[in-house]
């Protein structure tokens, strides 16, 4: 927006800059005003060229346009005698044609420059989207990992516990057995000593 905003005081500027032309010349001299206007494009000129080279040094386009500006100001400024008296207009009608001119170069750029960002921002936009889109689906994969890793963890935590039960219920087992080891040892004495007891009757 600051674009478009320089670009509308820039037309607003030479189009004030013609008026103010058109206004000297109902009040002055026609060869002191050219000799003014003279001065005004060499000034124009000098702003042209350091413009230029400064977007030169700083690799700045629009710096450049600016300045290419400037200068076609200026040449259009030292002209304007030269078509005047060779095609024979009017001045002051020839100064509102290049001022409405100038103006609509420069609201036709403002234009363009408005309608480019304007893609720009929407294709930011759409990038923005499609990132958003993209972010459940990441999280989502991360999500099922996280799952899949506490399944694992889950498994090996009930296979620890199932061997611990395991084990548990074998000593019970381990025990019957020895029990029944021993009953059947006393049993098996019991019956000796009784036929012993027998015996020696």
């Amino acid at each position: 927006m600051k674009v478009i905003f320089k670009n509308l005081l820039k037309a607003i500027g030479i189009m004030c800059y013609f008026i103010i032309l058109n206004f000297a010349y109902t009040r002055m001299n026609l060869d002191r005003l050219i000799n003014d206007i003279e001065v005004f494009s060499g000034i124009f000129l000098v702003l042209g060229l350091v413009f230029l080279e400064r977007a030169y040094k700083n690799d700045d386009g629009k710096i450049a346009i600016s300045g290419i500006e400037l200068l076609c100001l200026s040449m259009h400024s030292l002209s304007i005698n030269h078509v005047i008296t060779f095609y024979k207009y009017d001045f002051r009608l020839y100064l509102l044609t290049s001022s409405y001119i100038f103006a609509i170069y420069y609201v036709l750029k403002s234009i363009v420059i408005y309608t480019k960002e304007k893609r720009k921002y929407l294709k930011d936009l759409s990038d923005i989207s499609e990132i958003v889109k993209e972010e459940p689906i990441k999280k989502e994969a991360k999500k099922r990992r996280k799952n899949n890793k506490i399944e694992k963890v889950t498994k090996k935590e009930k296979t620890e516990k199932q061997e611990i039960k395991e084990k548990k219920n074998d000593k019970p087992k381990e025990e019957t057995k020895k029990n029944d080891k021993e009953k059947t040892k006393n049993t098996k004495n019991k019956k000796k000593s009784k036929k012993e007891v027998v015996n020696n009757d």
